[in-house]
C-alpha cells in the first residue's frame, strides 16, 4: 500500500494510460492506469442513427451505445443520447472534431467534450489534486476532504533556475549564447555554453525538485534554453521533468487575447511532467496567494497548480462549475445553447444599467466612515438563487418574488449551480479572512489563503454575463445588479435616517459623515446587514478623505480619491499612482506629497500641509531640470494592443514600436513596450522616444515635458485646492526659474 499526496497527473498517449504522480514520504512515485473516457451525443433519433452506422466503421471508436442522461441543468429528466467511447486517448479530441464535421457543426449537440482529461481522469474516480490518497496496486483509495479547512500540504522541494546571456549586441535576443545558469546559490559556467547547461542540467536532475521556480521563465528563460539546446543538439536530452520521455518544448503556444476590454499577451506554457515549473513573473495566483492560496484552490477546482498558476480565476470558477454539475449528473455541454432573450429597447434600458454609483462630494472632508457590503454580488446570487437554469422556472411563475424594476423570478423551490458553487466558496473566504485577523493562526498564510478567494468571487459575477461563459446568462448579469441598486438604496435611506450624511456610494461602498449620528458605526453597520440581509462590515474612519474631480467634466469622479484612515494607513484609488503606465519617479512623487498629509489628522491641518506638498513638486521638478534623474525611473510602460501596422497616429507607443522594429524585435498585442520621452515636439520616432532596451546612461530627456507631467501629477493631488496643472506648471516655472525651456 502506497500513501501519498496526488502531485501530477497527464495523459501519456503513446501508451494509451493516465500517469499519476504521488508525493510520498519516501519520494515521488508514478502511477499508471488505463483511463478511457467517453462522450456524448444528443439528436434527433434519426440523425443519431445515422451517426451509429458512420462511427462503427470508424478505427478510432471502441464502443458506442445508446444510454439515458440528464442534459438540461436544472432538469432530472433524462434523455435518450448516444455515447462513445474512442479506442485510445490520442483519438479523443480528433473523433469530436470529426463527429461535430458530421453533423455540420449545428446538428449534433454534443457533451463532455472540451473537459481537462486530467481533471476529468480524477473526477471520475473520486479524486482531486493535491489530495492525500492510498494505492492498493489497483485502485486509489480517498483519505481527504476537497474542500476541507484544515489539512496538510505537503513538505515541497523546491529550488530557483535562471539563466545569464552574453549579450552579442545592445540588446539581447534567443540567439544570444548562455553564459552562466544558476540553480539556488550554484552557479554553472563552463568553457563552453554546450557543458555549462549539460552540468546545469544534470545538477538539477541529481537534486530532483519538486518545483522549479523561475522569474519569467515562460516568456524568456525556457525558449532561450529550448534555443540554444537546440543549436547543440541536446534538446532531446533536457527533460525537466520527472518523466525522462519528455523533452523541453512548450504545451502550449503563447497568444494574445482580450479580458475586460484590454489585450492582454499570454506566454507560451513550459510545463514539466512529474515536477512543477512556476514562472513567478506571470502568475496571477502566485503573485496574490504564494504556495499556500495555488495548493488551495488547486484542490477545490480540481486544475493542477502548476497550470493554475498561469490560469485566472475565471477559469478557477468555470471548472468548480462544472465540477458540481458532473457530481450531480450532468452532462456538459460543448456549446453554449441558452442565449439572451429578445429584448424590446425599453426593456434594454431598463434591464442593461450596472451597479448603482452616488456622485462623491468633491472635495476634503473629516471624519467619515466607510461601510462595504461583504461580497455583495455572490451573496446575492446566493440570496436570491440566481443560476441560469432557475431563471423564469415554470413551478415559481406566481412567486411575489420578482427582480426590481425586470419582472423576472428566480425558483424558490430548487437551489441553482451558481448559488450551490458559491455558498461553500463564501464560507471559506468568510472563515480564511476571520483567522488572517487571528494572532492565534498564521496570518500571513490565511491572508494570502482569503485573497485567492476573493478574486474567484470577485469574477463570478461577471461571468454570468460572459457570452463565453458555459453556465452564463445576461439576464442572470442585469438581475444581480438589479438587486444590487435596491440594496445600496436602501442602505442609503437607513444610514440617513440614523443620522449620517452619504458623500459617495459605489455599488457596495458607502462614505458617510456623521451629522446626528443615533448608532455608532459597527451597530450601524450591523443593522444594516440585518435590514438588506447582506453582511455589511466597518472598512474604516478616516482622519479624512478627499473625492477628486473628474479632470474633464469637474463633477465627482467615479472612483478617484485618497485619504488616511485613523491608524494612520493611507488609501488611494484612480491616481496615477495606481497607475501600471506611471514612470517610478511619479509615483515617488505622488507618495512623497500624499506622506505630507500623512501628518494631517484634521480637515484644518490637512490645509496647512497644503505649501509643505507643493515644495514636494517644487523640489522634483528641479530634480528634472538639473537631470539628476535616473532615465530608468521616468520610463513609460505602455501595454499594446495591436500590430505595429494598425496604428495610424504616430503616438509614443508607435515610435517605440517602430524603435524595436529596427532592432528586430516585435512585441505581441498584450505585451508592453517601455520608453522615455526625449523630444516630444519630434517628429521621427527615434528621435521622440527612447525605448528601455536602448538606454544608456548619458541619454538626454525632454525636461519641458517631464515637468508638464509632473503638474499634471500634482493637479491629481490638489485639484480640488484650485490647483491646476497649468497653475502648477507656472509656479514651477518661475519658482525655478525654467524659462529658457521655452526656447
Amino acid at each position: 500500500m502506497i500513501h501519498g499526496y496526488i502531485f501530477d497527473v497527464y495523459p501519456d498517449y503513446k501508451n494509451d494510460v493516465m500517469v499519476t504522480w504521488l508525493k510520498t514520504k519516501k519520494g515521488p512515485v508514478a502511477i499508471k492506469q488505463p483511463y478511457h473516457p467517453s462522450f456524448f451525443v444528443s439528436a434527433p433519433n434519426a440523425n443519431l442513427n445515422i451517426l451509429v452506422q458512420q462511427l462503427k466503421q470508424h478505427p478510432s471508436v471502441k464502443h458506442v451505445e445508446f444510454t439515458k442522461e440528464k442534459t438540461t441543468l436544472g432538469s432530472e429528466k433524462k434523455k435518450q443520447v448516444l455515447k462513445i467511447t474512442p479506442m485510445n486517448l490520442s483519438s479523443f479530441h480528433d473523433l469530436t472534431k470529426q463527429v461535430d464535421m458530421w453533423g455540420r457543426y449545428h446538428i449534433y449537440q454534443l457533451y463532455n467534450v472540451d473537459l481537462r482529461i486530467p481533471t476529468r481522469y480524477l473526477q471520475d474516480h473520486n479524486l482531486f489534486f493535491n489530495a492525500y490518497v492510498s494505492w492498493d496496486q489497483h485502485v486509489f483509495s480517498l483519505c481527504d476532504d476537497q474542500w476541507a479547512i484544515d489539512y496538510c500540504i505537503p513538505d515541497f522541494s523546491s529550488c530557483t533556475f535562471s539563466i545569464q546571456q552574453k549579450k552579442q549586441q545592445h540588446m539581447s535576443s534567443v540567439d544570444d549564447p548562455i553564459l552562466k545558469i544558476t540553480v539556488d546559490n550554484i552557479v554553472f559556467q563552463k568553457e563552453n555554453e554546450c557543458d555549462t547547461i549539460i552540468s546545469a542540467f544534470h545538477f538539477l536532475k541529481k537534486k530532483d525538485p519538486d518545483i522549479i521556480y523561475t522569474k519569467q521563465g515562460d516568456s524568456k528563460i525556457f525558449p532561450i534554453l529550448c534555443n540554444r539546446a537546440k543549436k547543440h543538439g541536446i534538446l532531446r536530452g533536457l527533460h525537466f521533468g520527472r518523466d525522462t520521455h519528455r523533452f523541453l518544448k512548450p504545451l502550449k503556444q503563447e497568444t494574445s487575447y482580450m479580458s475586460y476590454g484590454r489585450i492582454l499577451h499570454r506566454p507560451a506554457f513550459y510545463m514539466f511532467h512529474g515536477r512543477a515549473h512556476i514562472d513567478t513573473a506571470h502568475s496571477f495566483f502566485h503573485t496574490e496567494g504564494g504556495m499556500y492560496g495555488l495548493v488551495d484552490l488547486s484542490r477545490c477546482s480540481n486544475i493542477p497548480f502548476q497550470l493554475l498558476s498561469r490560469l485566472g480565476p475565471g477559469t478557477a470558477i468555470s471548472q468548480i462549475q462544472v465540477n458540481n454539475a458532473m457530481q450531480q449528473g450532468y452532462l456538459i455541454p460543448f456549446k453554449k445553447t441558452q442565449y439572451e432573450m429578445w429584448k424590446t429597447a425599453a426593456a434594454l434600458l431598463r434591464s442593461d444599467r450596472g451597479g448603482l454609483i452616488f456622485e462623491s462630494v468633491v472635495g476634503l472632508h473629516e471624519n467619515v466612515i466607510e461601510l462595504d457590503f461583504a461580497s455583495l454580488y455572490p451573496n446575492i446570487m446566493v440570496k436570491y438563487n440566481i443560476s441560469p437554469e432557475t431563471l423564469l422556472c415554470p413551478c415559481c411563475s406566481s412567486s411575489q418574488r420578482k427582480v426590481p424594476q425586470l419582472g423576472y423570478h428566480f425558483c424558490t423551490k430548487k437551489t441553482g449551480l451558481i448559488p450551490m458553487v458559491l455558498k461553500p466558496i463564501l464560507k471559506r473566504r468568510f472563515l480564511f479572512k476571520a483567522r488572517s485577523k487571528n494572532t492565534v493562526y498564521d496570518m500571513k498564510r490565511y491572508a494570502q489563503l482569503q485573497k485567492v478567494w476573493k478574486w474567484v468571487l470577485i469574477v463570478c459575477f461577471g461571468y454570468t454575463g460572459y457570452r463565453n461563459a458555459r453556465y452564463g446568462r445576461i439576464e442572470c448579469h442585469e438581475s444581480i445588479t438589479a438587486y444590487s441598486r435596491d440594496i445600496l438604496i436602501e442602505a442609503a435611506n437607513f444610514v440617513e435616517r440614523a443620522g449620517y450624511e452619504v458623500l459617495h456610494g459605489i455599488v457596495d461602498s458607502l462614505w458617510i459623515h456623521p451629522v446626528e449620528p443615533v448608532e455608532k458605526p459597527v451597530r450601524l453597520a450591523r443593522l444594516v446587514s440585518q435590514k438588506t440581509g447582506v453582511r455589511m462590515e466597518l472598512e474604516g474612519r478616516y482622519h479624512w478623505i478627499v473625492f477628486l474631480p473628474s479632470k474633464e467634466t469637474g463633477v465627482g469622479a467615479l472612483t478617484r480619491y485618497y485619504g488616511l484612515f485613523d491608524d494612520g494607513q493611507l488609501k488611494m484609488r484612480g491616481i496615477e499612482l495606481r497607475q501600471h503606465s506611471t514612470p517610478l519617479f511619479f509615483k515617488e512623487l505622488q507618495k512623497d506629497m500624499l506622506r505630507v498629509f500623512q501628518n494631517a489628522t484634521t480637515a484644518e491641518s490637512f490645509n496647512t500641509l497644503i505649501p509643505s506638498a507643493i515644495q514636494v513638486l517644487f523640489d522634483a521638478a528641479r530634480r528634472i531640470y538639473n537631470q539628476q534623474v535616473d532615465p530608468m525611473n521616468l520610463i513609460f510602460t505602455t501595454r499594446i494592443s495591436r500590430p505595429l501596422s494598425s496604428y495610424k497616429m504616430n503616438t509614443f507607443s508607435t515610435s517605440a514600436l517602430k524603435q524595436l522594429k529596427e532592432c528586430n524585435i516585435h512585441p505581441k498585442p498584450g505585451q508592453s513596450v517601455q520608453y522615455i520621452v526625449k523630444n516630444h515636439h519630434a517628429i521621427r520616432g527615434m528621435d521622440r522616444v527612447c525605448v528601455k532596451e536602448l538606454l544608456t546612461e548619458n541619454i538626454s530627456f525632454d525636461k519641458r515635458f517631464y515637468i508638464h507631467y509632473l503638474a499634471q501629477c500634482g493637479e491629481t493631488i490638489l485639484l480640488p485646492f484650485e490647483y491646476t496643472k497649468d497653475r502648477l506648471e507656472n509656479m514651477i516655472l518661475e519658482k525655478i526659474d525654467l524659462e529658457e525651456i521655452n526656447t
